[in-house]
């Protein structure tokens, strides 16, 4: 697929899949810490000009158009994904299939707009229902996006995806700023989204020889769609689980609980949530080539589980720690009722980060069956307890109960992903979650008590906690990490050798 002139991103006989992992990983870092900034600084900058009641309106109508688009176009590109071997002849069939699916999903976006503005009647309706006619657009767009994507991914092209996608991002954070100072209101929080695909995939083409597509065979795209189907089900279902809290707080509790929780959502997420997305992208083409290695394979998706604990549990809990001194220096009154969830959602985030390499691995064992159980499950016991959360306590109550529900599924399916092997990992796959927490309580209990002693002088505690307090618990939490397991400690130090390797040359 990808243009034979351009230098091979296949791994040499010298360089393992865990190194082009590490390689992809640490390029997708870094676009991610460029972005980082801005986009921080971005969604502080739009809740000074939106109200927590704008600000909900905008999740609201990204949550409404989670739930009408059941099928996910870019969904196909994890099958095709999953047959390496045939990707050149399955791709136009494949592609073809896409689109048929974004049609399809355009037309249901645009009918559930009646439907939505019925059951949140409390929002105004004329935003609502624009916003998701302009959502509309985008599964076409992602349509025309999946197959150079996944040639992308097939070919490990992480660079090149790293370098298009901070780009796309970095100019969708610009515009998201630009049309909330404007007046754009709740549409700064959607229509940036619908251009950020859109740019991507007149990118990727670009990137992408085409030339050597087999045509479209209804024959294929009906095998892929039997794949599709499972594959779709499972993602829709993890999509809408993902805004579950949000369309039980736009039924119960209205738009301001609504906005607060998105808002905090938003923040809290950020930084987990990017590196175990990135890495997930990274991992399924990997884990795709070692079908015939299941045991390589589990041995491999725990290893990065590990890793991913070892940096994701302690930004989450330095996150936590840091609620109180980061909302009243940077953020106005309006948005101080979120406090106490931002602390929980960010302490959700400790278990959070396994969900996307976990679906990752599910999707490359083609276990599409086991992936839709699993979100079946854990969809069934979230709606009664989100509703119960939301009618006694608004957004904090859904909040405590999106964590609990989180801090089983996740170990859940940690385990599930090993038992492809052989060998028996339960013990392994709990100690993903059961280590680091031994490692964070006590030292981040410290330095919550450290914190809360600080912000009673003032701003300038505030400002310690913030720049000093939270990052230095942060770094010795991970360097304690570093010690409780040798996997951990070798790839840590090798990004370290890396990066320093790197500085030297440049210097």
């Amino acid at each position: 697929m990808a243009d034979s002139s351009r230098k091979s991103v296949l791994p040499t006989q010298q360089e393992s899949f865990g190194q082009v992992a590490l390689r992809g990983s640490a390029w997708n870092l870094a676009q991610w810490v460029l972005n980082k900034f801005l986009t921080s600084a971005a969604i502080l900058v739009i809740a000074y000009f939106l109200s927590p009641s704008e600000y909900g309106v905008g999740v609201q109508a990204l949550a409404t158009f989670s739930v009408a688009t059941f099928l996910q176009p870019l969904t196909v590109g994890d099958v095709l994904i999953a047959h390496p071997r045939r990707f050149a002849m399955l791709a136009k069939s494949a592609s073809g299939l896409a689109m048929i699916i974004g049609c399809c999903m355009a037309v249901m976006t645009l009918v559930s707009i009646p439907i939505a503005l019925y059951f949140y009647d409390e929002f105004p309706p004329l935003w609502l229902g624009g916003l998701l006619a302009v959502l509309a657009i985008r599964p076409i767009l992602e349509a025309r996006l999946m197959l150079p994507l996944s040639a992308l991914r097939l070919g490990l092209a992480y660079r090149r995806m790293a370098m298009i996608d901070g780009l796309v991002q970095m100019g969708a954070t610009l515009l998201s700023v630009a049309t909330a100072m404007l007046g754009g209101r709740a549409a700064s929080l959607v229509v940036p989204q619908v251009v950020a695909v859109a740019a991507r995939g007149v990118c990727y083409h670009r990137e992408v020889d085409r030339s050597s597509l087999d045509r479209f065979d209804t024959r294929v795209a009906g095998f892929l769609f039997r794949s599709f189907a499972k594959a779709a089900s499972a993602q829709y279902i993890h999509n809408v689980i993902v805004m579950l809290e949000v369309l039980v707080l736009g039924i119960v509790s209205g738009s301001f609980e609504t906005g607060l929780f998105g808002f905090v959502y938003t923040i809290a997420s950020q930084a987990n949530s990017i590196i175990a997305f990135q890495l997930g992208v990274v991992l399924q083409p990997i884990f795709g080539r070692l079908q015939d290695d299941p045991e390589r394979q589990v041995a491999g998706f725990l290893k990065s589980q590990r890793v991913l604990s070892a940096v994701c549990v302690p930004i989450s809990f330095a996150q936590a720690i840091l609620a109180e001194p980061l909302f009243r220096l940077l953020l106005d009154e309006k948005w101080q009722p979120a406090i106490p969830v931002f602390q929980v959602i960010s302490v959700m985030q400790a278990f959070t980060f396994a969900a996307g390499p976990s679906m990752s691995c599910l999707r490359a064992q083609r276990r599409f069956g086991t992936f839709l159980v699993w979100q079946i499950v854990q969809f069934v016991v979230s709606c009664p307890i989100y509703w119960f959360g939301a009618k006694q306590s608004g957004a904090l109550g859904i909040a405590i109960a999106s964590a609990s529900v989180w801090a089983i599924s996740t170990p859940l399916v940690v385990w599930l992903c090993t038992r492809s092997s052989p060998k028996a990992h339960g013990f392994e796959s709990l100690a993903i979650f059961v280590r680091p927490w031994l490692v964070c309580v006590p030292i981040f209990g410290g330095a919550y008590l450290l914190v809360r002693l600080l912000c009673e002088h003032g701003d300038a505690g505030s400002i310690a906690s913030l720049v000093v307090v939270g990052p230095a618990t942060a770094l010795v939490a991970i360097w304690v990490m570093r010690w409780t397991h040798a996997d951990i400690r070798t790839t840590l130090d090798g990004v370290l050798a890396s990066t320093a390797a790197k500085l030297r040359r440049r210097g």
